[in-house]
C-alpha cells in the first residue's frame, strides 16, 4: 500500500513496486475479457503437447460473459434518479447531469470494471466549454494509485492518477509520466521523465503542455475521484474481481475442448498400414513415399498383409462428462445458474416469480454490487453539481438523491396485473398507486386514466342493465314510440 507521495520521487521505479501485482492482475484480466486467453494461460501448451506446436484455437470466453451478465442485471434496464425535492431546480439539474453524461452507460462500464478488476473509478471534471455539464466518467483502475492513511487502509488521503506517454521515435523517443494528485478541494499536476522504468526527474509541465497549471482549486470539499469497490473485507482497500475463482476452471475447459478438437481432426484423416512393398524411395530426393493414390488396386500375395487404415474409437464420453462437471463448478463458483445465461428447460420458468427463484444466487450477487454502487453514484452526481456551482454556474445544491433500480429481468405483465388487482380488491392499495406501478406517468395522466376507466365501467353497467347509455343511438325503430 502507498501511504505517502514518496513513490513519485526521482529514482523510484514506475509503476511502484508495491502496485506491480495489482497492475499485472488488471492486465491479465483485461486480456481474459478480450478473449486473448492463450496470453494468460501459462500451462495450456503442455496440455496440448508443446512438441506438436499446438495452438489454443477454441477460446471459451466465459469471463466476458460473466462480466456482462452482472452489468446487464444491474443497469441493463436503466435506473432513474430523483432528487429529494422534485419540484425545485434540483431535479432539473439531476436530469441534465444524468442525460448529458449518459450516466446509465457510465454505470454499465463501472459494473464491468468491478467484475474485471474488483474496482471501478469515477472521475468528475469540468469540460473546456462552459456551456456543457460537468463530466462524470469511468476511468481505468490501471492509472489509479490511492494513497491511504498509515493507520487505516480504508482511509484514502489522496487519489493519484498517473499514466505514461511517448514523444518522438527511435533514439529521439522520450517517455513521460503525467500525474494528477486529487485531494479535497485541490488538483496538483506533475510531469516526470521516465527512463529504464524509473522516474528520472520532474519537469516543467508548462514547457511541454499548453495551458499547463501546477495546481487547481476545485472549491469542492471532497476529491473529484470516487472509488466504487467490489466485494471486499474490512482489511482490504481493493475489491475482489470475479476471475480469480474461475480462472482454473475456464483454463481446463478451454484446454479440454481444444484437445477434443485435435483428436477429431487427427482421426478425420487416418493413417495407412500395410506391406513394405508399397513404400517407395524417391531416387532424386531420397525421401520415403507411400504409393497410396486414390483408386489404386493392390495385389496381395499369400502371406502378405493387405493395406489398411489405422482407425480409432475416440472414447470421448469421459471428456464430455468432465466438461459437464466443470461447467457445474463454474456455475457454483461464479454464483450463477444456467437460467442466468438463458439455458432454461421447458416448464422451469413459466412466470416471473418462478424465474426469480431460479435466479436467486445471481440476483443476490447483483444486489451486493448495487449496495456498493448506489452511494458512490449519488456522491458522484452531488460532486458534479457542487463543482459546477462552486465555479460560477447556477446549479443548485443537491441535498438528497434516490436511485430507483430495476432488476434487469423481463416483466411478467400478467403476473403484475394479477398482483395489482389483488391489492386493489383486498383494499391495501388504491387504483392510483396500482396504475402508477404498472404504467408510470404523472398525476394528471394517471387521473385521466382513472376517469376513463370509470366512464367505461359506467357505460358497461348501463348496457348490462338493459338500459340506454346516455347519447346511445337506438337501432330499434319501435323503441321510444
Amino acid at each position: 500500500m502507498l501511504t505517502d507521495l514518496t513513490f513519485l520521487d526521482p529514482g523510484q521505479s514506475w509503476p511502484p513496486a508495491s502496485e506491480a501485482q495489482r497492475l499485472q492482475q488488471y492486465c491479465d484480466n483485461a486480456l481474459l475479457f478480450k478473449g486473448e486467453h492463450p496470453a494468460v494461460f501459462n500451462d495450456w501448451y503442455r496440455l496440448l503437447r508443446k512438441d506438436q506446436q499446438a495452438t489454443l484455437e477454441i477460446v471459451i470466453n466465459l469471463t466476458k460473459r460473466l462480466s456482462t451478465l452482472w452489468a446487464d442485471l444491474l443497469v441493463g434496464e436503466p435506473p432513474t434518479v430523483t432528487a429529494s425535492d422534485e419540484s425545485s431546480g434540483e431535479q432539473d439539474a439531476v436530469n441534465r447531469l444524468f442525460n448529458d453524461n449518459d450516466l446509465a452507460i457510465v454505470m454499465y462500464e463501472a459494473a464491468l470494471d468491478i467484475s474485471r478488476f474488483g474496482d471501478s473509478v469515477l472521475l468528475i471534471r469540468l469540460p473546456a466549454e462552459r456551456s456543457r455539464s460537468a463530466i462524470i466518467e469511468a476511468i481505468s483502475p490501471q492509472v489509479w494509485f490511492p494513497v491511504v492513511s498509515a493507520t487505516n487502509v480504508r482511509d484514502i488521503t489522496a487519489h493519484v492518477l498517473g499514466w505514461t506517454y511517448d514523444v518522438g521515435a527511435g533514439r529521439e523517443k522520450r517517455t513521460y509520466l503525467r500525474v494528477q494528485i486529487h485531494t479535497a478541494g485541490w488538483i496538483e499536476n506533475r510531469l516526470y521523465e521516465i527512463e529504464a522504468g524509473r522516474i528520472r526527474q520532474q519537469l516543467d509541465g508548462a514547457a511541454l503542455e499548453p495551458g499547463w497549471v501546477d495546481s487547481e482549486e476545485t472549491r469542492v470539499d471532497r476529491p473529484l475521484v470516487v472509488q466504487v469497490p467490489g466485494l471486499r473485507t474490512s482489511d482490504q482497500l481493493h475489491g475482489l474481481d470475479d476471475y480469480g475463482d474461475i480462472i482454473s476452471i475456464v483454463q481446463e475447459m478451454s484446454a479440454r475442448v481444444a484437445q477434443i478438437s485435435r483428436i477429431l481432426d487427427k482421426h478425420a484423416d487416418p493413417s495407412m498400414y500395410g506391406s513394405d512393398e508399397n513404400v517407395k524411395v524417391d531416387p532424386k530426393t531420397g525421401e520415403t513415399q507411400v504409393d497410396a493414390a486414390g483408386g489404386r488396386y493392390y495385389t496381395v500375395r499369400e502371406g502378405q498383409q493387405p493395406p489398411g487404415y489405422v482407425t480409432w474409437d475416440g472414447q470421448l464420453d469421459a471428456a464430455f462428462r468432465e466438461l459437464e462437471v466443470l461447467l457445474e463448478y463454474f456455475y457454483l463458483t461464479s454464483e450463477t445458474t444456467p437460467a442466468a445465461f438463458g439455458q432454461l428447460k421447458a416448464g422451469l420458468a413459466e412466470s416471473g416469480s418462478a424465474l426469480n427463484r431460479l435466479l436467486l444466487a445471481p440476483l443476490a450477487k447483483t444486489n451486493r454490487i448495487r449496495l456498493r454502487m448506489d452511494p458512490r453514484i449519488r456522491i458522484a452526481i452531488q460532486t458534479a453539481a457542487d463543482l459546477e456551482r462552486m465555479n460560477g454556474r447556477g446549479t443548485p445544491e443537491i441535498k438528497g438523491l434516490t436511485i430507483n433500480w430495476n432488476d434487469g429481468l423481463p416483466d411478467d405483465i400478467r403476473e403484475q396485473v394479477q398482483l395489482e388487482t389483488w391489492r386493489v380488491g383486498s383494499g391495501i392499495s388504491s387504483r392510483y398507486k396500482a396504475i402508477q406501478r404498472l404504467d408510470g406517468g404523472d398525476d394528471e395522466s394517471i387521473q385521466d386514466e382513472i376517469d376513463r376507466i370509470d366512464e367505461d365501467q359506467a357505460s358497461a353497467a348501463g348496457v348490462l342493465a338493459g338500459g340506454m347509455a346516455p347519447g346511445r343511438l337506438s337501432l330499434n325503430p319501435d323503441e321510444g314510440q
